[in-house]
C-alpha cells in the first residue's frame, strides 16, 4: 500500500515542477501561450503531466478518494517552497502555519487510511433524517 502513496507523492512533485516551469515560461514570454509553444520546455511540461497522470491512475486504484484528492493540495506546499527558492517569493508566518496545517491534515488522512483506523460513521446505504424540531 505504501508504494501507492509513493506514486501519489511522485505525482505531486511532478505537478509542482510543471507549475514552476510554466511560471518561468509565462514570465519569459510575457504570458503568450503561442510564443511559449516554440520552447521545448512546453513539451517537457506536457510529457511530465502525462507521466503524472499515469502515476495518479495507479495510485487511484488503491487509495481512497477521500484521501487521494486532499493529498493533491500538497502541490500548494511544494510550489510555495519552489516559489521561495526559485522565484524569490516571500514566505511569512501565515504561509508557514497554512503549509503545516495542510501537511498535518493530509498525514492524518493518510494514516487513518493506512492503519485502517477510520471508523465508519455513515454507511452508503444509511440516510440521516433531519427534522425541524420546534
Amino acid at each position: 500500500m505504501i508504494k501507492y502513496y509513493i506514486f501519489l507523492l511522485i505525482v505531486i512533485i511532478l505537478i509542482s515542477i510543471v507549475q514552476a516551469i510554466l511560471k518561468s515560461l509565462s514570465i519569459e514570454y510575457s504570458g503568450s501561450i503561442i510564443k511559449s509553444l516554440q520552447d521545448p520546455l512546453s513539451y517537457l511540461c506536457i510529457f511530465l503531466l502525462v507521466l503524472a497522470l499515469l502515476f495518479w491512475f495507479i495510485a487511484a486504484s488503491k487509495i481512497e478518494f477521500s484521501v487521494l484528492i486532499p493529498a493533491n493540495i500538497l502541490t500548494v506546499v511544494i510550489s510555495g517552497m519552489i516559489g521561495y527558492y526559485i522565484f524569490s517569493e516571500e514566505i511569512n508566518l501565515i504561509k508557514i502555519v497554512a503549509y503545516a496545517l495542510i501537511i498535518m491534515g493530509v498525514m492524518i488522512l493518510a494514516y487513518a487510511n493506512l492503519s485502517g483506523g477510520s471508523r465508519t460513521i455513515l454507511d452508503k446505504n444509511e440516510t440521516i433524517s433531519i427534522t425541524n424540531a420546534k
